[in-house]
C-alpha cells in the first residue's frame, strides 16, 4: 500500500532556479477528471504558479514535477497519478483502510486522497492534525468534488465550513435547551436564525436521554419573521414527522388566522412542512396547537422526567 503523505518533489535537476513547477496532463479533449486535478494541485502554494503541461509526449512527461491522467503510471513517491493502465485497481478505502468508498478512483480522486488533508489545512488556515480537516475530508471529498469544478469546490468547502460545521454547536444548544422552549420537548428553536440543521439533528438525536423524536423547529427568517418548520421522517425525504395540519394548508394571513384561531400568521405551505408567523410565540402556538391535534396513529414522544 502506498503512502498517503504528501511526498516531496523530487530532486530533479530545474532548467532554471527560477522556474515554476510543471504539472503534465494530456493533451487533446480535457475532461473534469484532470481539470479538477489540476485545480486542486493549484490550490497548493507549491503548485499555485506551476505551469500546466498538456501533452502524451513520454519524454516531456519525464520533464514535469507531477503528472496527472496519463503517462500509465501509478507511483505517488515520484508524483506520478494516472489510473488508466489495467493493472490499476485502487479505491479510497484500498489506499485508505477504514474509509467507505470502493468506487475505483480517477486521478482527481488520487490527487484528492494524496493531498486533500495538506489543501484543506491550507485553505481552512489550519494544521493537517486538525480534527476538522479530516470531518471536511470525508465531507467534502472526492465523490462529493468528482463533478465540480474549482470554484464550486470551493463554494462547497466554504459551506461546510462557514455554516455546515457552525451548524452542529446551534442545534446541539437547541437540544439542551428544548424543555425551556416546550415542556413536550418535541419543538426546538434555533436562536440565531436558520442553518442546515438537518444531518446534526439526526445525528445527535439518537443520543438523548430519555429518547425523545424532535418534530418542529422554529427560528426567524432573513426578514426577522418566523418559520416553524416541520421534521422530515429522512434527512431527503419530502414527508413530514408531523405535518401542519390540513385544514391550514396553503392558506394565508387573515383567512390562515380564522382557522388556526391563531392570530398574526403570515402562510402555511400547500404540503403543511412549513409555516410562517410574525412573532416567536404565534410559531410556537402553531408547532404546539399541531401537537395538540396529532393523529391516534402517531404516539407522541414518551414524557420527560424534568
Amino acid at each position: 500500500m502506498h503512502s498517503l503523505e504528501c511526498v516531496q518533489p523530487s530532486k530533479r535537476p530545474r532548467r532554471s532556479l527560477m522556474a515554476p513547477p510543471r504539472i503534465g496532463t494530456h493533451n487533446g479533449t480535457f475532461h473534469c477528471d484532470e481539470a479538477l486535478a489540476c485545480a486542486l494541485l493549484r490550490l497548493l502554494p507549491e503548485y499555485q504558479d506551476a505551469e500546466i503541461v498538456r501533452t502524451r509526449d513520454p519524454e516531456k512527461l519525464a520533464s514535469c514535477d507531477i503528472v496527472v491522467d496519463v503517462g500509465g503510471e501509478y507511483d505517488p513517491q515520484r508524483h506520478r497519478y494516472d489510473h488508466h493502465q489495467r493493472s490499476f485497481t485502487e479505491t479510497m478505502s484500498s489506499l485508505s483502510p477504514g474509509k467507505p468508498w470502493q468506487t475505483k478512483l480517477s486521478s482527481a480522486g488520487l490527487v484528492y486522497l494524496h493531498f486533500g488533508h495538506k489543501l484543506l489545512a491550507q485553505l481552512l488556515g489550519t494544521s493537517e492534525e486538525d480534527s476538522m480537516v479530516g470531518t471536511l475530508y470525508d465531507k467534502a471529498g472526492f465523490k462529493r468534488a468528482m463533478d465540480l469544478v474549482r470554484e464550486e469546490f470551493l463554494q462547497r468547502l466554504d459551506f461546510y465550513q462557514h455554516s455546515w460545521m457552525p451548524a452542529r454547536a446551534l442545534v446541539e444548544e437547541a437540544l439542551a435547551q428544548r424543555l425551556q422552549v416546550d415542556p413536550s420537548g418535541e419543538i426546538i428553536e434555533l436562536a440565531k436564525g436558520g442553518c442546515p440543521w438537518k444531518e446534526h439533528l439526526y445525528h445527535l438525536e439518537s443520543g438523548l436521554s430519555p429518547p425523545v423524536t424532535i418534530a418542529f423547529v422554529i427560528f426567524t427568517d432573513q426578514a426577522g419573521q418566523w418559520r416553524v418548520q416541520c421534521v422530515p421522517k429522512e434527512l431527503h425525504s419530502f414527508q413530514s414527522r408531523l405535518p401542519l395540519p390540513e385544514s391550514w394548508r396553503g392558506l394565508r394571513d387573515e383567512a390562515l388566522d380564522q382557522v388556526s384561531g391563531i392570530p398574526g400568521c403570515i402562510f402555511v405551505h400547500a404540503t403543511g412542512f412549513i409555516g410562517g408567523h410574525r412573532t416567536r410565540e404565534g410559531a410556537l402556538s402553531m408547532a404546539r396547537a399541531t401537537l395538540a391535534q396529532r393523529p391516534a396513529l402517531i404516539p407522541p414522544s414518551p414524557p420527560l422526567i424534568q
